[in-house]
């Protein structure tokens, strides 16, 4: 798509533009391609198309013949009429004013000049740490899963997990009840290690087995019996990694880059702004009933 649209508004502009008629260079018939418009056409070749051309005569002839039929072929849309052919003709007519669209909006993009964020950027640091600095605390943890998925009854396996959990509040070794009770395959071999730091909120893990997690207070402390989607879990904490903050220098450029980023969505949407209906906006209203009559729903 994107190539088809930089390829329209190539079309427009040799069907509009008077410049490209000027100092004609090539000659065929009504087609005419002009000096400038050669150029820009061989500086948009790739590297190699552009040495053969200059070094083979035969190949300049053969790639210049490529560049005159696209002309030839993208004239023929200067033929398409809304009479004549009115869906292939809007059909072109809006991608031609989509790519326009798109053209001068990237152009004002690539030349908007972002201020130096920098102490801005050390501002935000200092008064919003929470956001840009902050690691939250991570932990690592055991399970025992006495698997269970959604439809099979659990009530048959709660007591079960309770004389587990109780015998590990009684000092049984954690590692030998994963072995011996687990239906995790990746852990039960290995006491039941996850081998995770996981945070709060942590993508592609069961909320309920965060929540079972972090609600234990001290490393080596079990969890209540936790259900989640895979069925019922017994998790003991491992280790804590406790929140900090990140140093001035490790985050400097991150911030930069979001407030740069944040400053051109900005600026975009403020420039698609200034092209919205104004305060003179005239709309005929029996025109548009008309237009939209089709569209209406039935009334009940």
């Amino acid at each position: 798509m994107k190539r088809c649209l930089n390829f329209l508004v190539l079309v427009s502009a040799i069907v509009i533009s008077p410049w490209s008629l000027s100092q004609p260079a090539i000659v065929d018939g009504e087609v005419v391609m002009s000096r400038a418009e050669v150029e820009q056409v061989v500086k948009n070749w790739p590297p190699e198309m552009q040495r053969a051309a200059a070094n083979d005569e035969g190949d300049r002839l053969e790639t210049l013949n490529q560049s005159l039929a696209n002309k030839k072929i993208a004239l023929e849309a200067a033929k398409l009429s809304p009479d004549a052919d009115p869906d292939i003709y809007w059909e072109y007519f809006f991608l031609i004013q989509q790519a326009q669209s798109k053209f001068v909006f990237d152009q004002y993009m690539k030349s908007l000049e972002v201020p130096d964020m920098a102490a801005l950027a050390q501002e935000r640091y200092a008064t919003e740490k929470d956001k840009y600095a902050l690691v939250k605390e991570k932990r690592l943890s055991s399970h025992i899963l006495f698997a269970c998925p959604p439809g099979c009854p659990r009530e048959p396996l709660r007591p079960i997990a309770r004389e587990v959990l109780d015998k590990l509040d009684a000092g049984a070794d954690f590692a030998e009840m994963a072995a011996q009770y687990s239906q995790d395959p990746g852990t039960k071999d290995k006491g039941g290690k996850l081998e995770l730091w996981m945070g709060k909120g942590e993508p592609n893990i069961a909320p309920p087995y965060l929540g079972g997690l972090f609600a234990i207070e001290e490393v080596g402390g079990y969890s209540t019996v936790v259900d989640t989607q895979f069925g019922l879990h017994i998790i003991r904490l491992d280790d804590i990694q406790p929140a900090y903050y990140k140093e001035w220098p490790e985050v400097k450029d991150e911030i930069i880059q979001r407030l740069e980023a944040d400053y051109r969505e900005l600026a975009a949407k403020e420039f698609k702004q200034r092209f919205r209906m104004s305060e003179d906006v005239r709309i005929d209203g029996p025109a548009m009933e008309e237009i939209f009559a089709p569209y209406k729903t039935a009334e009940e």
